[in-house]
Protein backbone atom coordinates (compact mmCIF):
# COMPACT_ATOMS: atom_id res chain seq x y z
CA UNK A 1 0.00 0.00 0.00
CA UNK A 2 3.07 2.45 0.89
CA UNK A 3 4.48 1.79 -2.31
CA UNK A 4 1.16 2.62 -4.38
CA UNK A 5 0.59 5.85 -2.50
CA UNK A 6 4.09 6.81 -3.49
CA UNK A 7 3.54 6.33 -6.92
CA UNK A 8 0.46 8.92 -6.66
CA UNK A 9 2.31 11.46 -4.97
CA UNK A 10 5.21 11.32 -7.38
CA UNK A 11 2.80 11.37 -10.48
CA UNK A 12 0.55 14.18 -8.62
CA UNK A 13 3.74 16.69 -8.33
CA UNK A 14 4.60 16.11 -12.02
CA UNK A 15 3.43 18.09 -14.89
CA UNK A 16 3.33 18.22 -18.64
CA UNK A 17 5.12 20.98 -20.88
CA UNK A 18 3.51 21.40 -24.43
CA UNK A 19 5.77 23.21 -26.87
CA UNK A 20 4.77 24.80 -29.98
CA UNK A 21 7.85 25.60 -32.08
CA UNK A 22 7.37 27.40 -35.44
CA UNK A 23 10.29 27.30 -37.91
CA UNK A 24 10.18 28.56 -41.67
CA UNK A 25 13.01 25.81 -42.94
CA UNK A 26 11.75 22.66 -44.11
CA UNK A 27 13.02 18.96 -42.96
CA UNK A 28 15.29 17.91 -40.30
CA UNK A 29 15.01 18.39 -36.64
CA UNK A 30 14.01 20.68 -33.58
CA UNK A 31 16.76 19.98 -30.47
CA UNK A 32 14.90 21.14 -27.11
CA UNK A 33 16.83 21.76 -23.76
CA UNK A 34 14.58 22.35 -21.00
CA UNK A 35 16.16 24.29 -17.93
CA UNK A 36 16.02 25.07 -14.36
CA UNK A 37 18.28 27.08 -13.10
CA UNK A 38 20.07 30.20 -14.75
CA UNK A 39 23.71 29.26 -14.55
CA UNK A 40 22.56 25.86 -16.72
CA UNK A 41 20.74 28.07 -19.02
CA UNK A 42 23.56 30.28 -20.07
CA UNK A 43 26.13 27.99 -19.99
CA UNK A 44 23.66 25.36 -22.19
CA UNK A 45 24.85 22.36 -20.07
CA UNK A 46 22.85 20.48 -17.93
CA UNK A 47 18.95 20.90 -18.90
CA UNK A 48 16.77 18.90 -16.69
CA UNK A 49 15.04 17.37 -19.85
CA UNK A 50 15.85 17.01 -24.02
CA UNK A 51 13.81 15.66 -26.57
CA UNK A 52 15.25 15.49 -30.53
CA UNK A 53 12.59 15.28 -32.41
CA UNK A 54 11.24 15.68 -36.50
CA UNK A 55 10.09 18.40 -37.83
CA UNK A 56 6.63 18.18 -38.42
CA UNK A 57 5.70 21.04 -40.38
CA UNK A 58 5.78 24.48 -39.50
CA UNK A 59 4.92 24.37 -36.30
CA UNK A 60 6.37 21.50 -34.32
CA UNK A 61 4.73 20.21 -30.99
CA UNK A 62 5.64 18.17 -28.68
CA UNK A 63 5.05 17.20 -24.84
CA UNK A 64 7.49 16.89 -22.22
CA UNK A 65 6.33 15.04 -19.15
CA UNK A 66 6.75 14.58 -15.92
CA UNK A 67 8.26 18.16 -15.15
CA UNK A 68 8.12 18.80 -11.30
CA UNK A 69 6.28 21.90 -10.94
CA UNK A 70 8.87 25.26 -11.24
CA UNK A 71 10.26 27.89 -13.37
CA UNK A 72 11.96 26.94 -16.03
CA UNK A 73 13.44 28.64 -19.46
CA UNK A 74 13.52 26.47 -22.93
CA UNK A 75 15.80 26.64 -25.84
CA UNK A 76 15.61 24.88 -28.97
CA UNK A 77 17.21 25.08 -32.55
CA UNK A 78 15.89 23.37 -36.01
CA UNK A 79 18.92 20.85 -36.80
CA UNK A 80 18.60 21.32 -40.85
CA UNK A 81 22.23 19.57 -41.31
CA UNK A 82 21.23 16.82 -38.94
CA UNK A 83 24.93 17.14 -37.18
CA UNK A 84 23.09 17.42 -33.90
CA UNK A 85 24.60 20.52 -32.90
CA UNK A 86 23.55 24.29 -33.18
CA UNK A 87 25.59 24.94 -37.06
CA UNK A 88 27.83 28.10 -36.84
CA UNK A 89 29.02 30.52 -39.87
CA UNK A 90 32.90 30.81 -39.19
CA UNK A 91 32.19 34.01 -37.39
CA UNK A 92 29.99 32.34 -34.29
CA UNK A 93 26.78 33.82 -35.40
CA UNK A 94 24.15 30.66 -35.86
CA UNK A 95 23.66 29.47 -39.14
CA UNK A 96 20.27 27.04 -38.37
CA UNK A 97 17.62 28.73 -36.60
CA UNK A 98 16.97 28.84 -32.60
CA UNK A 99 14.75 30.73 -30.08
CA UNK A 100 14.13 30.34 -26.30
CA UNK A 101 10.65 30.09 -24.74
CA UNK A 102 8.76 34.05 -24.30
CA UNK A 103 10.43 34.22 -27.46
CA UNK A 104 13.08 36.06 -25.85
CA UNK A 105 16.13 37.17 -27.48
CA UNK A 106 19.59 37.68 -26.25
CA UNK A 107 22.55 39.92 -27.66
CA UNK A 108 25.94 37.92 -28.48
CA UNK A 109 24.31 35.14 -26.78
CA UNK A 110 21.37 33.46 -25.09
CA UNK A 111 18.67 35.93 -23.30
CA UNK A 112 19.21 36.17 -19.62
CA UNK A 113 16.87 33.14 -17.87
CA UNK A 114 14.96 35.70 -16.41
CA UNK A 115 13.80 36.57 -19.78
CA UNK A 116 12.84 33.56 -21.20
CA UNK A 117 11.77 31.91 -17.82
CA UNK A 118 8.03 31.17 -17.03
CA UNK A 119 6.07 29.32 -14.44
CA UNK A 120 4.83 25.30 -14.87
CA UNK A 121 2.50 24.96 -12.55
CA UNK A 122 1.31 20.96 -11.66
CA UNK A 123 -1.39 21.45 -14.19
CA UNK A 124 0.83 22.02 -16.96
CA UNK A 125 1.24 24.92 -19.65
CA UNK A 126 1.94 25.99 -22.69
CA UNK A 127 4.53 27.57 -24.50
CA UNK A 128 4.73 28.77 -27.86
CA UNK A 129 7.84 30.48 -29.85
CA UNK A 130 9.71 30.91 -33.12
CA UNK A 131 12.74 30.07 -34.63
CA UNK A 132 14.46 32.35 -36.48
Amino acid sequence: MAIFLTGLASTATAADLILNLSTQGSGGRIAVAVYRDAEAFRRGEGPVASRLVSRTGAVTSLTISGLAPGRYAVAAFHDTDGNGDLTLWPIGLPREAYGFSNDARGRFGPPPFARAAFDLPAAGATQAFRLR
